[in-house]
């Protein structure tokens, strides 16, 4: 079975190559671009992992990360952000991020980064 991912990102373009560079590669993928969008797609044991932009209009991607975990404590979350700092990346992985990764970053990081979390 394949695992299905959950992709929340506002930048179309970057939601787009990654959602296919991860098809490609043999996952199930399903693109949100804010956290309303996310929540509607979402059900609780649907994803094995949610792909998150720290930065999204309304409610950000720790608070979106925090009502995914809370519906789903299994549900792996991976933070992307193009605004790293020690304060984010603290909050991330002390909020229940399994990963936190850095924009701009080559494909290849990202899908050893999900790999590492969800194969066994």
């Amino acid at each position: 079975m394949e695992a299905r991912i959950l992709l929340v990102d506002d930048d179309r373009l970057l939601r787009e190559v990654i959602s296919e560079y991860l098809v490609l590669n043999g996952y199930n993928v399903d693109m949100a671009e804010d956290a309303t969008h996310a929540l509607t797609k979402f059900q609780p044991g649907r994803y094995e992992l949610a792909l998150i932009d720290l930065v999204l209009p309304g409610m950000n991607g720790l608070e979106l990360m925090q009502t995914l975990v809370a519906q789903d404590s299994e549900i792996f979350c991976l933070i992307m952000t193009g605004y790293p700092t020690i304060d984010s990346a603290y909050k991330s992985m002390v909020e229940g991020a399994s990963d936190y990764i850095i924009k701009p970053f080559q494909l290849s990081e990202l899908l050893s980064a999900i790999q590492q979390h969800l194969e066994p």
